[in-house]
């Protein structure tokens, strides 16, 4: 969808539904405007953040998902209990496991919780650092500082 339909199409929402409305991410990057140059944001610089932000949301995720399959290969006892313990909550004549069926399988639970002890996602997200001095509160906090703090 181009910028131009996405405007037409959130002015459209707005008078169908008013009050309920609600506004999305890219409706908010529509009304973003860079400073620095006083323009509105290109489309190729919106894509670029929603990539980002939908990124960030499914990366650490998708990487614990790995490591916790990964898990289950190097260690198929703890594979074949998991099969068991699924094959004595769903019926015969089923396929796939009903999100109600999930509370009966505390084992699922403890691998999952154990594949999030070991590989915790938080390693995978990006530090955070200053890049220059600023004032948070009563607090100066000066790049060269912060360095020390994270390089002992």
């Amino acid at each position: 969808m181009a910028k131009e339909e996405r405007v037409n199409k959130s002015k459209e929402d707005m008078k169908d539904y008013g009050d309920e409305y609600v506004l999305s991410y890219v409706d908010t990057l529509l009304d973003l405007e860079v400073s620095e140059e006083k323009r509105k944001l290109k489309e190729e610089e919106m894509v670029s953040l929603c990539s980002e932000f939908l990124n960030a949301g499914t990366d650490t995720t998708s990487t614990a998902l790995q490591w916790i399959m990964a898990n289950l290969v190097k260690y198929p006892q703890t594979q074949e209990k998991l099969f068991m313990e699924m094959k004595g909550v769903v019926q015969d004549d089923e396929e796939r496991i009903k999100e109600e069926e999930l509370q009966k399988m505390p084992y699922l639970k403890a691998v999952i919780l154990e594949g999030l002890r070991r590989h915790p996602p938080a390693h995978f997200v990006l530090p955070h650092a200053v890049t220059e001095d600023v004032v948070l509160g009563k607090y100066a906090i000066r790049v060269a500082e912060a360095r020390k703090l994270m390089d002992p």
